[in-house]
């Protein structure tokens, strides 16, 4: 039998006296549960009334298509049947997130149990009552968030048609673009025609060939239109600063003009130079338009990815990799916006690992977020991915100033946070403590000036639990 002192640790037993407390004591079924464990599984009997004395457990629909629902008790709380509940079967799946020890109480005991503490009908009715005010919560915001998820998709679908549709007619403009300039070199001899197409297409192959010309900053771009400029002006050629400027983006030189315009005659250089600059001009607003489109269709495909629009929202066996680069391309303006250095160290041994996607994607965001906001502008963010025993890591690393030692213990505390007024809410790292333990995992901080590394550990499909590896990530 369970020493009755035990039973204070659970809230509605906090103040009974000592008679009452042994009375429930003799009553009580002793249970303990490791991590992973289930107390009781959905579409069950419910036939008992739950004490949890030590460790923590999740309330989860685990058949069938999940709608999403998370409910956490802990240490002190009451669940399972409660008296005047109408409930008679478990609507859900209820598993232990660290070891566990539970009291049970039958149903069979509440008729005496109330007439001898009268004190619990209204405790243990206020239970009810807050159980079913988070059940209702819990309904209207999963019927928002469908309904958000709803227009997303939609959005992301007619976003799709379009950005199809400008890439479409940017290969069909291209496709004319050089047609016209093989008409509009029909003034000239065929053999220069011919010879200065070959040129100019032979010119600008390699940098597209490369990825484009070589980015210049605004200083070495000045330069660069001053000495084309000068080049085309001591030929005589008008509009020389105009073509400079399209000459340079197109990563020419006069070097290079000089090769395009070999054997050209002085009377036609003009014209040349015209239709080069047009022809350079044309094929640059085409590229532009071929990347905008691209980038829209990757973004596109970043929040599908990042929430999980074409997936069931239940646990699958899933690579933690796609989650990470769909939450790094959602953050990417973030990162640029500080000129933030951004390392990415990808373990391809890494193991899968069995999870809901929407919710890890939460802790990657929190993570990395944090990781933005920590470093200075030009600062340099890690995130790595390794095996572990039975388990894959994830860890986040930044060189910002560092987590003082004195606070370290608090910041996984709900709405504890060290960020100015409006700037933060304090339940980010909260957050992720609480998904990563609803996943069977732990999360880890180390931190010093200069380096501070958050460390997910998450047990690979197969594996029982991460809380049983107690090695450093």
């Amino acid at each position: 039998m369970i020493d009755a002192r035990e039973l204070r640790r659970v809230a509605a037993f906090a103040d009974l006296d000592e008679a009452d407390l042994r009375w429930l004591a003799e009553r009580a079924d002793i249970r303990t549960f490791e991590p992973g464990e289930a107390l009781s599984v959905e579409g069950e009997a419910t036939v008992e009334m739950i004490a949890l004395l030590e460790g923590e457990i999740v309330w989860r629909k685990e058949k069938g298509t999940s709608d999403g629902l998370v409910i956490v008790s802990r240490a002190g709380d009451i669940t399972g049947l409660l008296p005047h509940s109408r409930m008679t079967h478990t609507p859900v799946t209820l598993r232990a997130v660290r070891p566990t020890r539970t009291a049970n109480f039958p149903k069979a005991i509440f008729p005496e149990m109330l007439e001898r503490m009268p004190v619990l009908q209204a405790r243990l009715a206020a239970v009810m009552v807050d159980r079913s005010r988070e059940f209702t919560r819990h309904g209207e915001q999963r019927e928002k968030l469908v309904s958000l998820g709803k227009l997303s998709a939609g959005l992301a679908h007619e976003l799709n048609n379009p950005t199809a549709a400008i890439q479409q007619r940017a290969e069909a403009l291209r496709r004319r673009i050089d047609a016209f300039s093989a008409m509009a070199l029909g003034g000239l001899p065929p053999e220069t025609a011919a010879a200065l197409s070959a040129r100019v297409r032979q010119a600008v192959a390699p940098a597209a060939g490369g990825g484009g010309p070589e980015l210049l900053d605004a200083l070495e771009r000045a330069d660069a239109e001053e000495t084309v400029a000068s080049w085309l002006e001591a030929r005589g050629i008008p509009g020389a600063w105009t073509a400079a400027e399209t000459v340079v983006a197109a990563g020419l030189s006069p070097e290079d003009l000089e090769r395009i315009l070999e054997g050209v005659a002085e009377t036609d250089a003009a014209a040349c130079v015209a239709w080069l600059e047009t022809d350079l001009a044309m094929r640059r607003l085409v590229d532009d338009i071929a990347d905008a489109s691209h980038r829209v269709v990757d973004l596109i495909a970043a929040v599908k990815a990042y929430s999980n629009m074409d997936r069931a929202p239940r646990r699958q066996d899933l690579d933690l990799h796609e989650g990470i680069r769909s939450t790094l391309t959602m953050l990417g303006h973030k990162l640029h916006a500080k000129a933030i250095v951004l390392r990415t160290d990808f373990d391809p041994d890494t193991p899968r690992i069995t999870g809901n996607p929407a919710e890890l994607n939460q802790v990657w965001t929190n993570l990395i977020d944090n990781a933005i906001d920590a470093v200075a502008a030009g600062g340099e963010i890690v995130v790595r991915t390794s095996a572990a025993t039975g388990a894959a890591v994830v860890e986040v690393i930044d060189n910002g100033d560092g987590i003082a030692a004195e606070i370290r213990p608090r910041i996984f505390e709900p709405f504890f946070t060290t960020k100015d007024v409006g700037e933060g809410t304090g339940l980010g790292l909260d957050v992720v403590r609480r998904i990563v333990e609803r996943h069977l995992g732990r999360v880890e901080v180390e931190s010093e000036p200069g380096r501070t590394c958050f460390a997910v550990r998450l047990p690979a499909v197969g594996a029982r639990s991460a809380h049983g590896d107690r090695g450093a990530a």
